[in-house]
């Protein structure tokens, strides 16, 4: 499991409150959207940093619970590397 999974508290935040079951893939750019246009800038770097984290862990299949747990998700390694790397790229 993850060293510290309490480090990625905001990650936990934007799989519940965002990118919940509600949202599909295809709108994964509109619910970064509204993250950045909802959370104060402090919010969006903390998450930036928790993520580009990840793959220096290389611990993909702690990350993949992590985001089944928290966000109902089951993924594979290249859909979970894919969907962190579109985080990152939309975050502002």
């Amino acid at each position: 499991m993850l060293h510290k999974e309490s480090a990625f508290e905001t990650f936990k935040y934007f799989l519940e409150c965002y990118f919940n079951m509600s949202a599909d893939y295809s709108e994964l750019e509109k619910v970064i959207a509204e993250f950045n246009s909802f959370e104060d800038i402090k919010n969006r770097k903390k998450l930036r940093a928790e993520l580009a984290t990840i793959p220096k862990l290389t611990e993909w299949e702690a990350i993949q619970t992590f985001i089944l747990k928290n966000g109902m998700r089951r993924m594979d390694e290249e859909r979970t590397k894919w969907f962190i790397e579109v985080i990152i790229d939309h975050l502002k």
